[in-house]
C-alpha cells in the first residue's frame, strides 16, 4: 500500500479546507447583510480552522515519514487499490471537516446533523437540517455556498489542479468523480483540462454573480446563488429559497442552470480558437447527449405547462418554469410549493430527478449518456435475439463505447435500483410516522443529488425532522450517487486489497 501517496493527497485535501474556511470567514467579514444574521461566529471559526490545520500538519508529518528512500527500487507509481482509496475516502474526510463550523458555530448542530449539512453540501445535494437560514450567522450562509462551489466540479478535480499529476490514474479518479465520457479524457490532455474546466467555472460564477447584482440581489444574496447555482447545487440564503426573488433574475438563474447541467468539455471545444468555427459547429451538432437533455427539459416544461393550467390551485407561469428547469438540472432551488401540482405534475419532476444532467457538468442524477446507452443496448439486445450473430458496437456523441461499458451501465443502474429500494424499506422503518412518497423521495433526491423532495420532504420543507439513524444513513447515499456508486462499493471488495 502506497501510504506516502494516500497522506500527500489527504494533506492537499484538508490544506484546501483550511483554505476555504478562511475564506469564508474573511467574505464574511467584509460583506454585511442586513436581511440576516450579521454576526461571524469569530470563535467557532477559529477553532475550526485550527482543528482542519492541525489535522493537515499531521498528515504532512505522516507523508514525511512515508516517504520512500530514492534508491530503493520500489515503484512509485500507484495501484488502483491508491486510486480507488483517494477518489472515495477524500469525500468522508472533507465531510468531517466540512461539519466543523456547524458544530461550534450557531446553529450549534449535534454530530450527526452536522455532517448530514457538510455532505450534502460537498455532493451539491442541497437537502438541509436547518430550520431558519435568517437566524444563523452569515458566515455559515457564506460556507454552506462554498462547500457546493467546491463540490460541483469535484474534490478530486480541485486536487489535481494543484497536485498536478496525470496519466491513468488522474483519468480514473477523474472520470469516476465527473462521470465524464472516456473519449473527453482520453483526447485531451489532462492537466490542460482541469486547468480549462477550472477557468470556466470560475468565470460562469463571477457572470452569474454580477448578473444576480444587476437584477436586484444585494452583494451577500448575488455571491451566495451564483456559487451554489454554478454547482447546480441549492443551497441559499432565504427560508422561501427563490420564492421572494424578482422574474429577471429568476430568469438569469435559469439560464445558468441550464448552461452549468450541460458538458463543461464542449464548451472548450466550442472556445478553442486552434479548431476552424465549421469544426466547432459540427462538433456541437454531433453531441446528441445536449440534444437529448434540452428535448428532455422541453418535454417536461410543456407537460407542466399544460398540467398546471387544469390546476385548480394554480401557480405562476415563471415558478412553475424555474421548478422544471431547477429539478432537471439537480439544483433544488424551489419557487412556490410544487408539492401543491397534480400527481402527474409530481411525477414528471420524480422521472427528471433521476434523469440529471449530462456527463461532466455539475449536474447529477443518472446522467443523460446513461439513458441514452441504456436505450442503444436494448435495441441491439432485441435484435439479436433473432439475429444472434449480429456485432454491433453503440456510438454516444458519434464515438464509440468502450466494450466495457455495458457491463459499468449495468453495475450503475443495478446498484441505483438496490440502494433506492434498500434505502426506501431501511428509512420507513427509521421513519414509521412518514409516508411512502415522502421516504422514497427523499432516498431519490439525495442519491441523486437533488436535495428537495415531496411530502414532509417538499420545497417548504427540510430534514431536521429525521431521526439520527435516518440522518446518517442519507449522506452515504449522497456520497454513493456523488461518485457513481462503483468506487464506493468497490471499497469493500476483498480481493482489491489483496491483488491490486
Amino acid at each position: 500500500m502506497n501510504f506516502h501517496f494516500i497522506f500527500n493527497s489527504i494533506f492537499r485535501l484538508l490544506v484546501m479546507t483550511t483554505i476555504a474556511m478562511l475564506l469564508s470567514f474573511g467574505l464574511g467579514y467584509c460583506l454585511s447583510s442586513e436581511s440576516h444574521n450579521d454576526s461571524i461566529a469569530a470563535d467557532g471559526w477559529i477553532l475550526s480552522i485550527i482543528i482542519t490545520a492541525s489535522s493537515s500538519l499531521l498528515m504532512l508529518i505522516a507523508w514525511w515519514l512515508t516517504k520512500k528512500p530514492k534508491d530503493e527500487n520500489t515503484s512509485t507509481s500507484e495501484t488502483k487499490k491508491e486510486l480507488v482509496a483517494t477518489s472515495t475516502i477524500p469525500w468522508l474526510i472533507c465531510g468531517v471537516y466540512a461539519a466543523l463550523p456547524y458544530i461550534f458555530c450557531a446553529p450549534n448542530l449535534p454530530l450527526d446533523k452536522a455532517l448530514f449539512e457538510a455532505v450534502s453540501g460537498l455532493t451539491t445535494t442541497g437537502a438541509t437540517v436547518i430550520t431558519d437560514l435568517q437566524e444563523i450567522p452569515k458566515t455559515i450562509l457564506i460556507w454552506r455556498s462554498i462547500t457546493q462551489w467546491l463540490g460541483g466540479l469535484g474534490i478530486i478535480i480541485l486536487s489535481f489542479l494543484i497536485i498536478g499529476r496525470s496519466g491513468g490514474a488522474g483519468r480514473t479518479m477523474i472520470g469516476a468523480e465527473s462521470s465524464l465520457l472516456s473519449h473527453d479524457l482520453k483526447e485531451r490532455s489532462l492537466k490542460s483540462l482541469i486547468r480549462n474546466l477550472w477557468a470556466l467555472y470560475i468565470f460562469l460564477t463571477l457572470l452569474c454573480a454580477g448578473g444576480l447584482l444587476a437584477f436586484g440581489l444585494s452583494p451577500f444574496q448575488a455571491i451566495n446563488h451564483a456559487l451554489t447555482t454554478t454547482a447546480t447545487a441549492g443551497f441559499g440564503t432565504e427560508n422561501d429559497s427563490f420564492t421572494g426573488f424578482g422574474t429577471a433574475a429568476k430568469l438569469w438563474t435559469m439560464s445558468f442552470m441550464l448552461i452549468c447541467s450541460l458538458s463543461f468539455p464542449l464548451y472548450l471545444v466550442l472556445m478553442n480558437r486552434k479548431k476552424k468555427m465549421e469544426h466547432r459547429l459540427q462538433e456541437l451538432r454531433q453531441h446528441e447527449e445536449t440534444r437529448w437533455f434540452l428535448i428532455i427539459a422541453s418535454t417536461a416544461i410543456t407537460a407542466i405547462l399544460v398540467i398546471n393550467h387544469f390546476n385548480p390551485v394554480g401557480q405562476p407561469v415563471i415558478d412553475a418554469l424555474f421548478n422544471v428547469v431547477s429539478i432537471a438540472t439537480t439544483t433544488g432551488f424551489v419557487a412556490g410549493d410544487y408539492n401543491q401540482w397534480p400527481l402527474l405534475g409530481k411525477e414528471v419532476l420524480l422521472v427528471l430527478m433521476v434523469i440529471g444532467g449530462c456527463g461532466g457538468s455539475t449536474a447529477g442524477g443518472l446522467k443523460v449518456w446513461r439513458i441514452i446507452l441504456w436505450v442503444r443496448f436494448l435495441r441491439i439486445e432485441l435484435i439479436r435475439a433473432f439475429r444472434p450473430r449480429m456485432i454491433s458496437r453503440p456510438t454516444i456523441n458519434k464515438h464509440p463505447v468502450d466494450e466495457g461499458a455495458f457491463g459499468q451501465l449495468f453495475i450503475v443502474l443495478t446498484t441505483a435500483s438496490f440502494f433506492l429500494a434498500a434505502g426506501t424499506l431501511t428509512m420507513q422503518l427509521f421513519e414509521p410516522a412518514m409516508s411512502t412518497i415522502g421516504c422514497i423521495s427523499a432516498v431519490i433526491a439525495s442519491m441523486f443529488n437533488i436535495g428537495p423532495a415531496f411530502a414532509e420532504f417538499g420545497p417548504t420543507s427540510n430534514y431536521a425532522k429525521l431521526s439520527t439513524a435516518s440522518t446518517l444513513m442519507l449522506p452515504v447515499l449522497m456520497i454513493l450517487g456523488r461518485l457513481g456508486f462503483v468506487f464506493v462499493l468497490v471499497l469493500f471488495s476483498r480481493k482489491l486489497w489483496k491483488h491490486y
